[in-house]
């Protein structure tokens, strides 16, 4: 397996693992949390209706996340028939959740929320997942990237008439 997949296979591991942790901190907020719906003070702006499906989003992503990175894990681990569609969709599970570190982003910088220093975190977020995103489905976006053809085996010299020697001599 080339170094860049694992890389990546140990990268699903921990991320399936970190977002395993997250979601069990957010168990409580998300059965607490009620949908928002529409009050009087409710403001049905497209920020604010982004704002909601982000939330939403980050609220309920990290299950998913948890199952497809630790599945794209374990199949990359074993060497399975499956891991190469397993990879590619956890490499997708990191750009989409890089999405709303980028509305965040967007967000901070129209109502002015953070200073430098809370966009520059927000940004380096929406980057690394991004590139791990964007370096996943590239890795394994070939159909041969999963076969053994495509790993180099170091060669080894064979020395026929040695071979048809020790045969004869037994």
């Amino acid at each position: 397996m080339p170094v860049l997949q694992k890389l990546l296979r140990n990268m699903f591991g921990y991320a399936a693992i970190i977002s395993a942790g997250v979601f069990a901190t957010m168990v409580p907020v998300l059965l607490r949390s009620p949908f928002p719906h529409a009050t009087a003070r409710f403001n049905a702006d497209p920020y604010g209706l982004l704002l909601i499906f982000m939330r939403e989003l980050i609220m309920l992503a990290p299950p998913f996340v948890t199952i497809v990175n630790a599945v794209a894990w374990l199949t990359l681990r074993k060497g399975s028939r499956s891991a190469r569609p397993w990879a590619i969709a956890a490499s997708i599970s990191f750009l989409v959740l890089s999405a709303p570190f980028l509305v965040a982003g967007v967000v901070i910088l129209q109502y002015h929320l953070t200073g430098f220093v809370g966009f520059a975190g927000v940004l380096i977020l929406f980057l690394i997942l991004s590139a791990v995103g964007i370096a996943g489905v590239a890795a394994f976006a070939k159909r041969d990237a999963m076969s053994v053809s495509c790993i180099s085996r170091p060669t080894v010299a064979s020395n026929t008439r040695s071979v048809g020697t020790l045969a004869s001599a037994a």
